[in-house]
């Protein structure tokens, strides 16, 4: 590890990263996916340009309603409630106040709504602006790299592109460096590097790695020693040069926007 600028390290935690974990489980679920479906088809058709809305957020009774109506789907309210609290507590939606101190039989009470978060999948690095099969592929993901975790080794998924699907897992003895192949084949270099396709553009090649990941002291860290396009996790960016830790099971992009790589990192 003599290479290493260990001489500062920082730990980016702008966010408790179990929520991601959280986010892929709540779409893991017929009745929540679902759910996810009716409040985006109704924003589809009532939220205009500016952002408002034209009809009141959908009353729990009324989702209740087209669960059944539209999806064959028959819970009652009461179970439709801890669907809906597991949807917001993974800032999935938001429980908005639609009608204040209504009169009711027990006194007083607001009358609440729900819709999608806006930025619900924002920090997963994925670009879901959409809800469709594709995302309970990330959940399925997601589960597939939790089988490796042993405690040993940090296991890495890619999430997007080319090399979606692949999984790499590198022991707390081993240094790996990660990026893209450009003109190398596997069998030139050693087996601890891990060669992206040519079709994540924005990544630097391995030539030049865009980082390094090894494990020390207490953990697994990861350096950018100036890649071409920068590396980020939970959408800060990584400082270039100085050894970062990281936390158990987070989402790494590798270079922003179109054809950089989400890797998701767990152990």
């Amino acid at each position: 590890m003599s290479d290493l600028k260990t001489v500062k390290t920082v730990i980016l935690d702008p966010s408790d990263s179990g929520l991601l974990s959280i986010k892929l489980a709540a779409v893991n679920n017929n009745v929540r996916f679902s759910i996810l479906e009716i409040l985006r088809d109704f924003e589809r058709v009532n939220k205009t340009k500016e952002g408002s809305f034209k009809k009141e957020p959908l009353y729990s009774r009324e989702i209740n309603s087209i669960l059944l109506n539209n999806y064959n789907i028959n819970i009652t309210p009461q179970m439709l409630g801890q669907h809906l609290k597991q949807l917001v507590e993974a800032e999935l939606i938001e429980e908005i106040v639609v009608k204040k101190e209504v009169p009711n039989k027990i006194g007083r009470r607001n009358v609440k709504g729900f819709i999608l978060k806006e930025d619900a999948f924002e920090d997963l690095f994925l670009d879901v602006s959409f809800l469709s099969d594709e995302l309970l592929t990330f959940f399925n993901l997601y589960k597939s790299n939790q089988r490796f975790s042993d405690g040993e080794h940090c296991v890495l998924t890619i999430f997007n592109g080319e090399d979606k699907g692949k999984t790499f897992k590198v022991h707390k003895d081993e240094t790996v460096l990660i990026g893209r192949k450009s003109n190398f084949n596997a069998n030139d270099l050693a087996s601890f590097t891990i060669l992206l396709d040519n079709s994540y553009s924005t990544v630097s090649n391995v030539s030049k790695p865009h980082l390094k990941l090894f494990y020390k002291d207490d953990g697994w860290h990861i350096l950018d020693e100036g890649s071409s396009n920068g590396t980020y996790i939970a959408d800060k960016k990584v400082p270039i040069g100085i050894v970062t830790k990281l936390k158990a099971n987070s989402f790494l992009k590798l270079s922003r926007g179109n054809g950089g790589a989400v890797i998701y990192c767990s152990f």
